[in-house]
Formats: C-alpha cells, sequence, structure tokens
C-alpha cells in the first residue's frame, strides 16, 4: 500500500468528498447570516422607522447567544459527534431564518424571533463542520479545511446578489422567507444525505487514539490564547465593516445595486484567500502566512474611506478584505487544530470560535453606533487600519507545532 502524503489524501478524498461539499453548503448558509445582515439595514429603517443601532442590536444578540453556547456545543460534538448535532440545527435554522420575515411592528418581536433563531443557528457554526473535516483529514488536512471555509465565500458572493434582487423585487420580508426556505433547505438536504464523519477515513482503525490539549490546558497555552486574541480584535473590526458594508459603500455615491456588486467581490477574493491559505498551510509552517492573513486589512480598511474618490478603489479595498477575511478564518482553524490537537477540538474551537462571535458582534453594534453618533463610518476605518497591522504582528512567533500522542 502507498502511504505516501499525496496516496494518503487521495484516499481520504475518495472517503469524505462529499462530506466535505456538505460541510461547505451548511458552512455558506451560517455565514450568509452576517454577510446578508447589511442589505436589510435601509429597508427596514425605511419600513419600521428603526435606527440602524437598533436594528443591529438584534444580531448583535444573535452573535453574543451563539458565541455563549459555542462551547456546550462543542462539548456535544466531541460526545455525540457532529453529524447528531448539525442535522437538527440545520432544519430548525432554516425554519428561524425564514421567521425573521415577520418581525415587527415592535422592536420586541424583532429580538426575540433572532434570539430563537440564535439557538438553532449555533448548531451549524463553523466548529461543527471543521470538527468533522479535521477528523477525516490528516494529510490532506489544509486543502479539506479550505474548501469547507469556501462556503463563507460563496455566502460573500451569493448573499448579497440574492439578498439585494430579493429585496428589490419581492421586499425584506420575502427575502427572509426565501433564502430561509430555499438556501436553508439545500443544506438540509445535502447534510441528510452526505454528512457523515470520520467513521468513514479509510485509514481509521491503523490511527492510534487522537491527542490533544485537554480544555482547561488549551485554557492556559500561549499559543491558543494569542490566537483567540488576535481573532476577538479582527472580528470586531472586520465584523463592524461587513456588517455595514451597504451602507458604508452607499454614502459613497453608488446606488444599492452597485453596491451590492462591489460587495460580492469580497466572495472571489474569499474563496481565493482560503485556497491558497490552504495550500500553503499544508506545505510548510512560518510566519508569513498568519502575519499577511490578517495584516493585509489595513490596506482595504484604508481604500475604503474613499481618499481616491474612485470606484476601482472601493473595489480593491473589498477584495483585499474578502481574502483576507478567507485567509484569517482558515489560518485560525488550522492552527487550532495543530496547536491543540483533535482531543478536544470541538470544545477548544468553539470556545475560540465563541470569542470570534463576540467580536463580530460588538464591532457590528459599535459600528451602527459610530455612524449613530458622527454621520460616516470615516472614524470605524480609521481605527480598524491600524488594529490590523498590529493583529497581524501578534501571528508572528507562534512556535513550531507541537506533537501530540495522547490527550494533555
Amino acid at each position: 500500500m502507498d502511504d505516501t502524503p499525496r496516496s494518503q489524501a487521495a484516499a481520504e478524498w475518495r472517503a469524505n468528498g462529499a462530506m466535505v461539499m456538505a460541510a461547505m453548503v451548511g458552512m455558506s448558509f451560517f455565514a450568509m447570516i452576517t454577510y446578508s445582515f447589511s442589505q436589510y439595514l435601509q429597508p427596514i429603517e425605511q419600513e419600521l422607522h428603526w435606527k440602524r443601532a437598533q436594528i443591529t442590536l438584534g444580531f448583535l444578540l444573535f452573535n453574543v447567544t451563539v458565541a455563549l453556547i459555542g462551547p456546550f456545543i462543542g462539548v456535544l460534538i466531541d460526545r455525540h459527534g457532529a453529524r447528531k448535532v448539525a442535522l437538527p440545527g440545520a432544519v430548525l435554522a432554516m425554519l428561524g431564518y425564514a421567521a425573521l420575515g415577520y418581525a415587527g411592528p415592535t422592536l420586541r418581536s424583532w429580538y426575540l424571533i433572532w434570539l430563537a433563531f440564535s439557538l438553532c443557528a449555533a448548531c451549524i457554526k463553523s466548529t461543527v463542520w471543521s470538527a468533522a473535516v479535521s477528523r477525516a483529514f490528516t494529510a490532506g488536512r489544509g486543502l479539506a479545511l479550505s474548501l469547507m471555509l469556501c462556503g463563507s465565500a460563496v455566502a460573500q458572493f451569493l448573499a448579497q446578489v440574492v439578498t439585494n434582487a430579493l429585496i428589490r423585487d419581492h421586499g425584506w420580508r420575502a427575502a427572509f422567507h426565501w433564502i430561509g426556505l430555499g438556501w436553508g433547505g439545500l443544506m438540509v438536504v445535502l447534510v441528510a444525505l452526505f454528512f457523515h464523519e470520520s467513521s468513514r477515513r479509510p485509514d481509521a482503525a491503523a490511527l492510534p487514539p487522537q491527542g490533544g490539549l485537554a480544555f482547561r490546558a488549551a485554557l492556559r497555552d500561549k499559543a491558543i490564547l494569542r490566537i483567540a486574541l488576535v481573532n476577538l480584535v479582527s472580528s470586531a473590526a472586520g465584523g463592524g465593516v461587513t456588517a455595514q458594508i451597504i451602507p458604508l459603500l452607499t454614502e459613497t455615491g453608488l446606488d444599492r445595486t452597485s453596491a451590492s456588486g462591489i460587495a460580492a467581490l469580497a466572495g472571489f477574493a474569499g474563496i481565493a484567500g482560503k485556497l491558497i491559505t490552504g495550500a500553503l498551510l499544508d506545505r510548510r509552517q512560518g510566519n508569513l502566512v498568519p502575519f499577511t492573513s490578517f495584516a493585509l486589512s489595513a490596506i482595504g480598511y484604508l481604500l475604503l474611506l474613499d481618499g481616491f474618490h474612485a470606484t476601482w478603489a472601493l473595489a480593491v479595498g473589498v477584495l483585499v478584505l474578502g481574502y483576507t477575511a478567507g485567509a484569517g478564518l482558515q489560518v485560525t482553524t488550522y492552527l487550532v487544530s495543530r496547536y491543540g490537537g483533535l482531543a478536544n477540538f470541538g470544545t477548544i474551537f468553539g470556545t475560540l470560535a465563541s470569542v470570534l462571535y463576540v467580536g463580530s458582534a460588538i464591532g457590528g453594534y459599535l459600528s451602527a453606533s459610530l455612524h449613530d453618533h458622527t454621520g460616516s463610518y470615516q472614524m470605524l476605518l480609521l481605527i480598524a487600519a491600524p488594529v490590523s497591522l498590529l493583529m497581524g504582528l501578534l501571528m508572528i512567533g507562534l512556535g513550531p507545532y507541537p506533537r501530540f500522542d495522547a490527550p494533555q
């Protein structure tokens, strides 16, 4: 039997390729929640006369709730497997997103639906898909994770185009209904048919028990803590811009259709970021890939300040942010699997993902509040640029990957 890394990776893909595709679609639906949100701000503001900060508070509630229960979802994954969490979660999340179209006329209904939806959506967040893929692949893990995570990049493109078209032609309420039942329905079907885990791994019987850090040890590990800090701060900056990207672009003078087209470019760049980063991580360990995956965002934020007063500059800024969003998530998922191991990957990554959602929620709400008080997004971008550079620098010097023979 050929035991070279290339042949092992090929065997892993033959056994688990369909599972990766199902996970990618599940990842895309969860990511769509974030990337479509900015499309709803202005229509809801015009119909229901709520302030942007009030509307965004629902999204903040969603992210905080997902963050709080994220570690518990990770425990369930480690104990019972990802499929038993993902399948019922997919069905409930599909229905929950569609229900957002019934919100109003009171803010209370908006917040209550977001709260109920967040309890369901926590079962289809990145931890579920990452845990299954990480356990099914060794030689090809970087590429497998990058393809799975491409779901978020697909969502960056489709969420902008599809949501804008549905709102324009049918209204924001119908957009929630159609996306929830259509996109969510596809997720449910694919997860039910193809999302099976590492029991199908071709070399599973020959592998020793998977090692890794115990959860408490991970909470003290310097590399894990540094990765968590970088994700908290970076997601606050990135989440603030992502949640407001359509209003941000239209305030430069673009119409909604043009703004949606530019925002959709992030999806293509995100795919490139994940695939390039995944391939590089499979080949070498070093500081350059983690550094650039976070630090390059500074260029994107500065271009969105519209100092050139040119559409091309805005487009390049969005492309840069799309690339780093894809690369950053890919780097984080991969590094946690290496520095934390796989024995308790669900719990560790679930907790770190919760940190990311907290940062995104805080950033989204603060960006809306800054706009309500200053009338523009300039302050947000001026803060985000140097912060991103600093976070990139913190990713330098994490040290060599540890070797795990048994849980520690």
